[in-house]
């Protein structure tokens, strides 16, 4: 409600490699970047998300293929796209919990979501907890900086991590908080003699 996709290729780019290295600075030695980001198409030539990442200061550590099952894109003159990258980058030697995931190969086949409350594109939530149940464990804390309809929050809140979200459209942080509200008090029906998960506090580095 406040953003128009339609920066320029080059800005767009640099804005990225900015932001990837500031989720770099802030995380852990031993945290993760989990980066979702599908090959774009401007002005009618193809732009692979590598061609800028590889500027970034966090190392690659594997890519990962997302299948959505399905694909919103309905260009004719296109095969049909249905499947975007996840690029799992790190700044030293992430921890890493391999036996935690849901999907323990390098294609998570997971199915897309229809539109949430007005968002055009929301994360399904094993997509977030996957990546959270791979490389993160109880009390640990995650950052999403595109937080969009707070599918990531939703997923830390399931899985007892703590979550620090940023979102830029107010119509968005209000049906987030709702959704955080009603996923805390779903998860305290279902653990009452447990800790209840935080989503306030913070262990990433400044």
């Amino acid at each position: 409600d406040e953003y128009h996709d339609d920066m320029p290729e080059a800005d767009y780019q640099t804005w990225q490699i900015e932001l990837m290295d500031e989720l770099y600075r802030v995380i852990k030695p031993t945290g993760s970047i989990f980066y979702n980001h599908k090959i774009r198409r401007w002005n009618n030539k193809l732009h692979h998300p590598w061609d800028f990442l590889r500027e970034c200061k966090a190392e690659l550590y594997q890519q990962i293929t997302w299948d959505r099952h399905n694909s919103s894109n309905v260009r004719k003159e296109y095969l049909l796209p249905t499947t975007e990258l996840v690029f799992w980058f790190r700044k030293d030697k992430p921890q890493v919990f391999k036996d935690q995931a849901i999907h323990k190969t390098e294609v998570w086949s997971i199915p897309s979501e229809r539109n949430r409350n007005g968002h055009p594109a929301p994360f399904p939530i094993d997509l977030a907890s996957n990546a959270i149940l791979l490389t993160t464990k109880e009390g640990d804390t995650v950052l999403d900086p595109f937080s969009g309809s707070f599918t990531t929050g939703v997923a830390c809140i399931n899985t007892n991590r703590n979550f620090i979200g940023i979102e830029m459209s107010k119509t968005y942080c209000e049906y987030g908080q709702e959704r955080l509200t009603r996923a805390q008090e779903e998860w305290k029906s279902k653990n009452v003699s447990s800790v209840e998960p935080s989503t306030g506090t913070s262990e990433v580095e400044q």
